[in-house]
């Protein structure tokens, strides 16, 4: 996971596992958030509030975003969630998940970790 807005250099700022499947059955890509590890520490005491996005783009209706929890105060978070995207399986190599990380923070604005992001055509 790298924070490609800052520096051109692109900055490790931690690590994330991700599980990738699609079901059958439901006609659904199901995305895992499993763990973050040896995130940057972005508040003053030393850790963050890590929380995940995952945004399944193009998508016109604004539909395919989901959050995990937000974990206090660690730079090493499990979440073990994981949300489904309705989508046919053949439109799958039309999409590209994009995946954040964010610092979260009480009264202003959140702060960005890092971004990876998983183009479909390659779990197809």
């Amino acid at each position: 996971m790298v924070n490609k807005t800052e520096d051109k250099s692109l900055e490790e700022r931690g690590r994330i596992m991700i599980s990738l499947k699609y079901n059958t059955q439901k006609s659904c890509l199901v995305v895992g958030i499993i763990r973050c590890a040896h995130l940057a520490a972005m508040d003053a005491n030393g850790f963050s509030d890590p929380y995940v996005k995952t945004y399944l783009k193009p998508d016109e209706n604004k539909k395919s975003k989901h959050k995990t929890a937000v974990k206090k105060k660690t730079l090493n978070p499990e979440f073990n969630e994981e949300f489904c995207y309705d989508i046919k399986y053949a439109d799958l190599t039309k999409k590209t998940l994009e995946i954040t990380v964010w610092d979260y923070d009480i009264g202003k604005s959140n702060d960005f970790i890092g971004e990876s992001d998983a183009v479909s055509s390659s779990f197809c």
